[in-house]
This record gives structure tokens, sequence and C-alpha cells, in this order.
């Protein structure tokens, strides 16, 4: 009788146990999946800052390569935007992040500006050959493949996590 106690007060703190460490569900599965994991399951604040990060530097270094192909806009001061599709739930976002670039004319001496000139491009956060798409002046990006996903979680077989380093990024 003592030996069946025994087994039983085992079994039950195994059990006991088991519930107290909760072993981590397979993320990528269930990101391949459908894009995202449960609140549940949700990556914590570090992740998802981790993969804004280097979801920016990404669509940085991506603007820089398409700053260098258009004369229109060389010289331009640039504002990298990150991919506003990046959460606890979400950490590899939807792929695409905004840029702005900018070019400011102003009277030596005058705090007012005389003159502003916008262009925005959507520009990937995963890979430099995807590179960037015009929005503005010229609207290219509601033609693009990729605007159908914008602002929607990525499988991570489209947008893998955690986000690469491409070469020439921070």
């Amino acid at each position: 009788m003592k030996k069946i106690s025994t087994f039983l007060f085992a079994v039950a703190m195994a059990f006991a146990l088991a519930g107290c460490s909760k072993e981590p569900v397979k993320l990528e599965a269930v990101m391949k999946e459908n894009g995202s994991v449960h609140k549940d399951n949700a990556f914590d604040f570090k992740t998802v800052e981790e993969q804004r990060a280097q979801g920016r530097s990404n669509a940085e270094t991506s603007a820089v390569m398409y700053q260098q192909q258009n004369p229109r806009i060389q010289g331009w001061d640039t504002i990298v935007k990150a991919d506003t599709t990046h959460s606890s739930t979400c950490p590899q976002g939807d792929g695409w992040a905004e840029v702005v670039y900018m070019y400011v004319e102003r009277d030596a001496g005058k705090p007012k500006n005389t003159s502003i000139e916008k262009a925005t491009v959507m520009c990937s956060t995963v890979s430099t050959d995807q590179g960037c798409v015009m929005v503005s002046p010229v609207d290219n990006w509601s033609k693009h493949p990729a605007k159908a996903q914008d602002s929607k979680c990525a499988s991570t077989l489209d947008v893998p996590f955690p986000l690469p380093k491409v070469a020439g990024s921070k």
C-alpha cells in the first residue's frame, strides 16, 4: 500500500510541476500556419523591440540603395519608420516599412522653410532584393503584390522570424 501511495504522490507531483513549468509552445510552427500567435503565447517586449529595430535597419538599408538609384531624391533627408504590424503576437510584422525622403529649402538665417518636397516609399524589412516601392508622388504601391499583405501579420513562410540582418544593415 505504501508503494502505491508513493507512486500516486509522485505522479501527482509530476503533473503539478508540469503545470508550473509550462513548456513553451512551438511558436514557430504556429506562426508558419497563420503568421501570429495567441496573446497567451505572446512574445515579450524585448523580443518585439529587437525585431522592430532589425526591421527598421533593414528598411533603411533598402532605402539607401533605392536613393542611390534615383537621382530625383539623391541628397534628400531620410526618415525611416517602423513596420506598424510588429506586436507581441506578430513580432515579424508584415515585412514592409514606410520611408519618407524630404528635401527642404530655407533662406539663410530664416527659421521658416521656403519649400519642402517629399517622396514616400515602402521598403522591405526582410530583403534588399525586394527593395522599395514608390507610394508618392507616383503610386506604384497600390499595384504591388505586397500591398494586399500591408498591415496584416505575415506568415513566417513569407517574413521570417527572427528577422534576418540584411547585408549592410546595422
